[in-house]
């Protein structure tokens, strides 16, 4: 990570102004593909999004990194809904799916965001969209042993009987347990 990219991070908006001003390239990313969006929505910045949006120019508001994650994938992911409310309002694509074919309700219900996911669903996101191996978000809910935002999805009108496409065991509840040696 550059100095912008951590000061983005960090969600220090003096210094990323400093680096903007003293000619910090604006369009750098980090191995991961991370930009200065990326990192502000991840970690919630709503001062440092307005920032890059406002005053910075050519900032592709639905650049995916690596994973396939747009900043506002990133802000769902990691629960920070003043984040993705900014990026909502300023007309990111809602129905973007990463390499794996997650949405964002996916994303949150799978880590358990319940605020997020209850927002998302508010913006009529597609409860039954699934990603690359069949699950739906009430499916991510589940496997994620989120039973708040099992209910809320359930009560929302997810289908309680939708099937996975690809068949595999749950998370640790099937594996074989190591004997001793």
């Amino acid at each position: 990570m550059n100095a912008l990219l951590l000061s983005a991070w960090f969600g220090h908006l003096r210094i990323l102004q400093l680096l903007v001003n003293s000619g910090a390239k604006i369009h750098c990313e980090n191995k991961d593909g991370l930009t200065l969006l990326h990192c502000a929505a991840q970690k919630g910045h709503v001062l440092i999004l307005a920032f890059i949006m406002e005053d910075l120019e050519d900032v592709a508001l639905d650049r995916a990194d690596k994973l396939g994650r747009t900043a506002f994938l990133r802000a769902a992911e990691h629960g920070q809904l003043d984040a993705l409310d900014f990026l909502v309002g300023s007309g990111c694509d809602h129905s973007v799916k990463d390499k794996e074919g997650n949405t964002a309700l996916h994303l949150a219900a799978g880590r358990g965001h319940l605020a997020v996911l209850q927002r998302l669903m508010d913006i009529r996101l597609d409860l039954e969209e699934r990603n690359v191996e069949g699950l739906t978000a009430l499916h991510a809910a589940a496997e994620g042993i989120h039973p708040n935002c099992v209910q809320l999805l359930l009560g929302a009108g997810s289908n309680v009987n939708a099937l996975t496409q690809v068949a595999r065991p749950p998370h640790n509840c099937c594996l074989p347990l190591a004997t001793e040696l």
